[in-house]
């Protein structure tokens, strides 16, 4: 199993258009921000103190999903290309257990998404740091890495339950860019999501990585959320909070724990149906053989 994972850690970080491409999605996201979003959403809360040391953060935190989506996607894409390339199949018939090959490529693409989140926040970070002077309290950045690990964890479990189900390198392909290019909406970042209709909100707060850019925003904005809202009302804090997506609005607010508890959820019903489909593919290669 860690033969097979320093195998795909090496094939991806040697493929560096590869690299390249599963990080655009991000890239792409703070482009866009920086060009176009950025000036409008200034305008749009410009009663708030600091309105950019605000925003720099938020963006920072839906960043960080997307990253975890699309790097852990392209990590855990191995296992399509060796099954196509029949790779798969000698280590199928090796003394390995077939859980544990699933388990080698599953976590690959975890210490992928770890690694990959770490570089995207320093590099956002430090360009923030530069053009904003924005800054992130010292205390933050081990919560941070927690949070980064846990997302990585249910990123690759949804990722390798999208791909258990695909067989062609080409509609890897297809599935993939959707993916990449959804992740962005998904997050609330091209669109706040309290701009957006109702049923739109609601597939956003179906979405698991939406949760993960809400404590990533929590952990990153709330030294300077007390600062700017210092002298407004509770109520305005709350209403930016809902428009921007620091926790989502069922019956009432979803709180830091119920998030993470959607992470976790995501992850173990994503690898209990990994499990089963594996379990009744056995049983019927089993069946075939008798």
């Amino acid at each position: 199993m860690f033969s097979l994972m320093k195998r795909n850690l090496t094939l991806y970080f040697k493929d560096r258009s590869g690299l390249f491409f599963s990080i655009l999605s991000s890239l792409i996201v703070l482009g866009l921000y920086i060009v176009f979003l950025k000036n409008g959403m200034l305008k749009n809360w410009s009663e708030v103190p600091h309105t950019v040391k605000v925003l720099d953060p938020w963006l920072i935190g839906g960043m960080l999903s997307v990253t975890a989506t699309t790097t852990t996607l392209a990590g855990i894409n191995r296992l399509v290309k060796d099954r196509e390339q029949q790779q798969l199949q000698d280590f199928l018939i090796t003394l390995v257990k077939p859980f544990l090959i699933q388990l080698g490529y599953f976590l690959s693409a975890v210490v992928i998404g770890i690694i990959m989140q770490i570089i995207v926040f320093l590099t956002a970070w430090g360009y923030f740091a530069y053009s904003d002077n924005i800054e992130v309290e010292t205390n933050v950045f081990l919560p941070l890495l927690g949070l980064a690990i846990i997302n990585a964890f249910s990123a690759s479990a949804i990722s390798l339950l999208v791909v258990t189900f695909i067989k062609k390198l080409t509609t890897l392909s297809t599935v993939s860019s959707i993916i990449s290019t959804a992740s962005g909406f998904f997050s609330g970042i091209y669109i706040p999501i309290g701009s957006l209709p109702t049923f739109a909100q609601t597939l956003i707060k179906i979405y698991p990585g939406s949760y993960s850019a809400s404590l990533y925003r929590r952990l990153l904005m709330n030294n300077q959320l007390s600062s700017s809202f210092k002298h407004l009302s509770n109520n305005e804090l709350i209403d930016f909070k809902k428009q921007l997506g620091i926790g989502y609005q069922w019956q009432s607010m979803t709180s830091s724990t119920q998030e993470f508890s959607v992470l976790i959820i995501a992850l173990l019903a994503a690898l209990l149906i990994v499990a089963f489909k594996s379990f009744f593919e056995n049983l019927l290669r089993k069946d075939r053989r008798l």
